[in-house]
């Protein structure tokens, strides 16, 4: 099954389906702002007969700032569980991921574990999202930990199930290459080389961003980022590499100060000509989504689903083994 494809940018209210439905393992991330004349916004996850199975209800505007959690069946609310702890700021971004649990719902946000809410209505039934109130959002993702068809991944670092699969390969951290993937005892061959073409997804690494990838980069292989530029982003680069001659194949680099997309390549420590004709399709403060595919004479990039650019290979992609991230942008997911 395909990863549901990240909202970018929606407007509020927000009203979307979840592909799938919820499932233990299922993560939803939002990305946002919280408005400085905020009073109040909401987050839920709603049924197909309109019941909200979870209504997460931040608000400024009550004597005490509150969170308020609840569900709402046949048009009645549930007893509220209240939360008299504020983690957003005015003003401020934020990142919250519900991860959807067999028995709960587990919140964090920032990074950090908010709340837990039991399940009132069984999960089968949540197919909407919805957003509402004096709140931006850059990005909706949707992640399933426990989807067997792609590895997946939540920062700082990620396991497998205990499963032959999981045992066949070491795991990479964030932030620095990945070791190889070996071949498990007795593992079939056939399923081996599967993998190596199955996608991995990793979710909201930290940046500078490292990892190896699953062998060396093959005709028609995409790598797609999902991330933020922010407000203040001066530039940042993604890279595909050879690890062993530093050389790198395709170097991106979008300066939001010079409104130029940056593309090269630089072999034994040089640089060659730069490319720049094309259109900017990178702003500050806007999540964004760019996908990479190899073809047999070029790399082709889009951006937010927009061809961007095609660049000429001047080093063979199968020498690519390594993607690097850096500079001013955050990310939210990356496949590949």
């Amino acid at each position: 099954m395909a990863l549901q494809q990240p909202i970018l940018n929606p407007s509020v209210p927000f009203s979307g389906p979840i592909f799938g439905g919820l499932s233990d393992g299922k993560m939803v991330l939002i990305q946002g702002r919280v408005e400085p004349s905020i009073q109040r916004f909401a987050v839920n996850l709603r049924c197909g007969n309109r019941d909200i199975a979870f209504h997460f209800n931040p608000r400024f505007n009550e004597s005490r700032q509150v969170v308020v959690c609840n569900t709402e069946q046949n048009g009645r609310w549930g007893q509220e569980e209240r939360t008299y702890h504020m983690p957003f700021q005015l003003g401020s971004y934020f990142e919250l991921i519900i991860n959807v649990k067999n028995h709960c719902y587990q919140v964090s946000v920032n990074g950090q574990h908010f709340l837990e809410y039991n399940h009132r209505v069984p999960l089968h039934t949540v197919h909407t999202l919805e957003i509402n109130g004096n709140v931006s959002v850059n990005c909706i993702s949707f992640t399933n930990l426990s989807a067997p068809q792609a590895h997946t991944a939540s920062a700082p670092a990620y396991g497998f199930h205990a499963s032959t699969v999981s045992q066949a390969f070491a795991q990479p951290v964030f932030g620095a290459p990945a070791p190889r993937m070996k071949k498990a005892k007795n593992f079939p061959r056939q399923v081996s080389a599967a993998l190596l073409k199955a996608p991995v997804t990793l979710t909201n690494p930290a940046v500078p961003f490292q990892v190896a990838l699953p062998g060396t980069l093959s005709q028609a292989r995409k790598i797609t980022i999902v991330g933020n530029v922010p407000f203040y982003a001066h530039s940042f680069q993604v890279n595909l590499r050879n690890s062993l001659s530093g050389n790198i194949a395709l170097h991106i680099s979008p300066r939001l100060k010079e409104m130029a997309l940056v593309r090269n390549t630089q072999t034994h420590g040089s640089w060659g000509s730069e490319e720049r004709h094309g259109p900017m399709r990178f702003s500050p403060g806007q999540a964004f989504q760019m996908e990479i595919t190899n073809t047999r004479n070029c790399y082709q990039v889009s951006v937010n689903g927009l061809h961007a650019f095609d660049y000429i290979h001047r080093i063979p992609a199968n020498q690519v083994d390594q993607l690097e991230i850096l500079g001013d942008v955050t990310l939210s997911c990356v496949q590949y």
